[in-house]
């Protein structure tokens, strides 16, 4: 297979594309209800008309990548969210091409021209790992693609979270050139956060998600050690002092939903609750990783009863419903997961029962906005102006 002609023609039809949904927008002379002539798009105010209202990208909605395209996403996933209710569940997964030996045996074979054992492929350094990785990251990514394709269809016929109604996945490339997915997930028969009761969300997240280091399978966790989260540049983007992602997580006997606090809470008790999670985080951040230390034993050495230790978590911390699960000690840094989902994807995966299924839309869709507002359209525009310069008119 040569990548170079698939890229060849993939830029070809890129161009026909744009050349025939170009010409079409230049032979429209209405848009809306009101007539467009060529006079209008002489004068500078007549195009930052267009320009102000997305009239003059419309016809890069066929071009995948372009604004128009997203916005045609984000009208798609509205309309699922009120033809199947509110989806159910949050999903991410990440890329761990140096873990996954299949994927650097495809590459061995490929650059090297050498069949790569298990153990040759586990005895490699980290920089030869990443030699290969850079030297074809079309072929990691069209694994990548394989993998999360064959995975969609082990959640579907195995059902390990339930029933799937339906998804709607975008998948994103890190600034490190590995893919990273978000997905929501539409489940038969789950609860839905405000129609059935807390407990009844509560005991189905039970089922499905945890946080937990298992005991007595060693190669759950192999790969649950993959979940553990260490403190990076990307924590703590715009000079942030407190990570993003909110780790450490409090740790909790049982799984809760915990909501803000009342408006009408006078501002002493604010401050009193503030200062006992101060001193919460204060002593998990003193914890050492995987300390062997019981729920009971951390309360009593913060001197706080278990209720005054839930009243400073959503009376300081919370804006908004959240949930919290079980969490021991000594998982503070874990990573939410399914067990049979993640010895299926085999890399760092997160889960999450949806609370608010319109932030997590905006959330999938609202940065791939920002981006290719910014730097796809001056991308088409020197495109098109390219096009203007090698076809005569």
């Amino acid at each position: 297979m040569c990548i170079e002609n698939i890229f060849f023609k993939a830029k070809k039809l890129q161009m026909k594309l744009l050349l025939g949904q170009s010409q079409v927008a230049l032979r429209k002379c209405k848009l809306g209800n009101r007539t467009l002539n060529a006079g209008q798009l002489k004068t500078p105010e007549g195009l930052e008309s267009l320009i102000r209202h997305d009239e003059g990208y419309k016809f890069l909605r066929a071009l995948r990548g372009s604004p128009p395209y997203f916005e045609k996403a984000k009208k798609d996933l509205f309309a699922m969210i009120r033809q199947l209710e509110p989806a159910s569940l949050f999903c991410s997964f990440s890329s761990a091409e140096t873990k996954w030996n299949d994927s650097l045996r495809i590459l061995g074979k490929l650059i090297y021209h050498k069949d790569y054992s298990d153990k040759e492929l586990d005895n490699l350094t980290w920089d030869e790992k990443c030699r290969l990785i850079q030297s074809d990251p079309v072929t990691c990514a069209r694994h990548f693609d394989y993998q999360f394709n064959t995975f969609l269809k082990f959640v579907s016929d195995i059902a390990p979270v339930g029933k799937i109604k339906d998804w709607f996945y975008r998948v994103e490339y890190q600034q490190r050139g590995s893919p990273h997915i978000h997905m929501l997930i539409w489940l038969e028969n789950a609860p839905v956060f405000g129609v059935d009761k807390d407990e009844d969300v509560t005991a189905f997240i039970d089922k499905i998600i945890t946080c937990g280091k298992p005991e007595n399978d060693s190669k759950l966790l192999e790969f649950v050690n993959r979940q553990t989260h260490k403190h990076s540049h990307t924590c703590r983007k715009n000079a942030q002092k407190i990570c993003r992602f909110n780790y450490l997580q409090p740790p909790m006997r049982s799984t809760q939903i915990l909501y803000p606090l009342d408006d009408g809470t006078s501002r002493t008790v604010i401050r009193s609750r503030k200062d006992v999670w101060k001193d919460i985080k204060n002593k998990l951040n003193d914890l050492k990783e995987g300390e062997d230390v019981t729920f009971d034993q951390l309360l009593k050495d913060l001197d706080v009863s278990e209720h005054d230790y839930i009243l400073a978590i959503y009376r300081s911390s919370l804006n908004c419903p959240t949930i919290f699960l079980k969490r021991s000690p000594n998982e503070l840094r874990i990573n939410n997961y399914n067990p049979a989902c993640l010895q299926a994807w085999r890399a760092n995966m997160d889960i999450q029962f949806v609370l608010d299924v319109y932030a997590c839309a905006m959330y999938i869709l609202s940065p791939t906005f920002q981006r290719h507002k910014k730097a796809r359209v001056n991308c088409y525009a020197k495109f098109v102006l390219k096009l203007n310069r090698e076809i005569p008119v």
